[in-house]
């Protein structure tokens, strides 16, 4: 009886806080004072989107994307997720800090900002300074999951190094240099400790590289295997019930976050202690470019050399039914041919007249 009512308290305050949180958020953050000329603001099952005009058959997709992977968040973080969205996409860096609240200073190399206990998104289509189209589907993805872990865990205080994880995760952003970068600080022995990393990430843009690469790894350790995505509703279970996060994730993994962490380091040491470190300094990009080029030219070497012998064999039986060469044709005679030779033949038959030599000089004898 005792644990029944222990249940229906915890349901109570579960619903009590989601009715809360769903109170809160009711109300959208408030529109800048003016939006940039054409764009348009459009509210639809409790979310509000605002983007240029041009672009609307792009912010359709971006509905649909966020309708699918909010029911996706909601049912693996195992709570109704409030629908109270603002979603702001902008064409450019520069128009995105003029669709941000007043109080809000974004980040120069920002593509994407959430401010998930406001429920709001800014977008930009386009990367500061390169001005690359970034991927708009996994870009949103991200900072969904931002606003959802916030809604999940009622606004619990939660390390930014998971947050981030969760959602380079749910987005599926796979980065050769955010493994490249892993590998090096793995080799050099110079990750970040999980208490320092709890207390914020580094300044330095080296190493908010590395921190933003071990926050993915270690999270995607954590995720990992058949219990990781029930371990995940367990530990913002118990988030939500106002326990620490070191606490909650002792109650999810059954062991402490500092032996998860001693476990994510062994593997780290299984997949990148052993590989050469004279590659450290190399690119995988240009690793794998290298290699290639050698693959490459050895198949195309041996292509060519058995193009040769191919050849070599196709050309003996063509040989061997070729017609022996026939003699010369005699050559053409003509008339004077025939007067020239009977000549000769005459005065090969006649007798030989005698001669003398007299003062020098042959004379004939009659």
């Amino acid at each position: 009886m005792r644990a029944l009512l222990v249940a229906m308290i915890a349901v109570i305050a579960t619903c009590l806080g989601t009715v809360l949180s769903t109170s809160v958020l009711a109300e959208h953050p408030p529109l800048p004072r003016s939006l940039p000329s054409g764009y348009s603001s459009v509210e639809q099952h409790g979310t509000r989107w605002i983007y240029p005009n041009g672009a609307k058959s792009e912010v359709d997709a971006l509905r649909a994307t966020q309708r699918s992977v909010w029911i996706k968040l909601s049912n693996e973080f195992g709570v109704a997720l409030p629908p109270e969205l603002d979603i702001r996409v902008a064409l450019n860096p520069e128009q995105m800090q003029a669709l941000a609240p007043s109080q809000h200073a974004l980040p120069d190399y920002a593509t994407g900002v959430a401010f998930p206990a406001e429920g709001l998104i800014l977008l930009s289509m386009a990367e500061p300074e390169s001005w690359v189209r970034p991927d708009m589907q996994r870009l949103l993805t991200h900072e969904l999951t931002h606003v959802a872990l916030e809604r999940a865990t009622l606004g619990h205080d939660v390390p930014r190094w998971f947050t981030e994880g969760v959602a380079v995760i749910e987005a599926d952003e796979h980065s050769l240099e955010r493994v490249q970068t892993l590998w090096e600080g793995t080799l050099a022995g110079r990750l970040i400790d999980l208490p320092r990393l709890t207390e914020g990430f580094p300044s330095r843009h080296g190493e908010v590289n590395l921190a933003y690469a071990q926050a993915a790894d270690l999270v995607g350790h954590m995720l990992a295997g058949d219990e990781g995505r029930k371990r995940l509703r367990l530990l913002i279970a118990a988030l939500r019930e106002g326990k620490p996060f070191e606490q909650a994730v002792a109650v999810a993994y059954r062991m402490p976050l500092w032996r998860i962490e001693l476990q994510w380091r062994a593997a780290l040491t299984q997949r990148f202690g052993r590989w050469p470190s004279i590659l450290t300094g190399l690119t995988l990009v240009w690793g794998i470019g290298a290699l290639l080029l050698i693959v490459g030219y050895v198949r195309i070497r041996r292509q060519h050399h058995q193009t040769l012998k191919r050849w070599e064999i196709e050309e003996v039986p063509a040989l061997a039914v070729l017609p022996a060469p026939s003699p010369p044709p005699p050559p053409t005679r003509h008339v004077a041919d025939d007067v020239l030779d009977a000549w000769t033949e005459h005065r090969r038959r006649e007798p030989e007249i005698p001669t003398v030599v007299h003062e020098g000089r042959n004379h004939t004898l009659h």
